[in-house]
């Protein structure tokens, strides 16, 4: 069985924890069944896999590379860099040729562990956050750190793996964070050019968690199977 734990703790500019909450995360989204099944399916470019991007824009998705090869892509990835940082999504690289297909490039606070101010239920289709926090220091803003994956253990009868991400508050006021998120990178190859796009795969409601100016908040799910 696939579970997570979603655990949320407050800090102050000392690094004093706060607050500390620990709950079941209950809301993987159909996106994350998407491109899990994308990644795995092989997916051709010629039949992609129609999903929609946290911008609510139809995208095609698919689990295509060029030539046939040992190949890989970015579907599914969430570490991420800090802030406006950038991540090369891949959509075919070769690595059986001399032929590197493009990548291109998408913000790093767009993908990995998210924030945000929506409080409207979870719906298993949802495709972004209710309300979703910028990177950055201007008000209503949050810097986002890397989003990190800490190794992955087994101790029978479980294995897990933690995801994790750091947002410090130096908007100059207090923000209240009432949903977290996870999104994940997506992407379609045609021959010659190629696009990523960020997806949202899973989305939790905080119970409202007040973050005041130079407070840092750590999100962390915990990916875990149980045998």
């Amino acid at each position: 069985m696939l579970t997570a734990r979603l655990i949320l703790e407050k800090f102050n500019g000392d690094m004093r924890l706060l607050e500390k909450i620990e709950k079941p995360s209950r809301s993987f989204v159909q996106g994350f069944i998407e491109l899990l099944y994308c990644a795995h399916a092989q997916v051709l470019a010629a039949g992609p896999l129609p999903m929609t991007d946290i911008d609510g824009v139809a995208r095609n998705v698919d689990g295509q590379a060029g030539g046939n090869c040992e190949y890989y892509k970015s579907n599914l990835q969430i570490g991420a860099p800090a802030g406006d940082g950038c991540i090369l999504g891949i959509f075919g690289e070769d690595h059986d040729s001399p032929t590197n297909y493009p990548d291109n490039m998408v913000e790093g606070s767009k993908i990995g562990i998210q924030v945000g101010t929506g409080a409207g239920a979870v719906a298993p289709g949802d495709t972004a956050l209710g309300t979703r926090i910028l990177h950055g220091r201007a008000a209503g803003e949050l810097e986002y750190g890397g989003c990190e994956l800490l190794g992955l253990t087994i101790a029978n009868p479980n294995g897990e793996f933690t995801i994790r991400r750091y947002f410090t508050n130096n908007s100059g006021g207090g923000i209240t964070v009432e949903e977290t998120g996870i999104h994940a990178l997506g992407t379609m190859f045609t021959v010659g050019f190629g696009m990523t796009w960020a997806f949202l795969v899973a989305r939790d409601l905080t119970g409202g968690v007040a973050v005041a100016n130079t407070e840092l908040l750590r999100v962390t799910y915990v990916v875990q199977i149980t045998v």
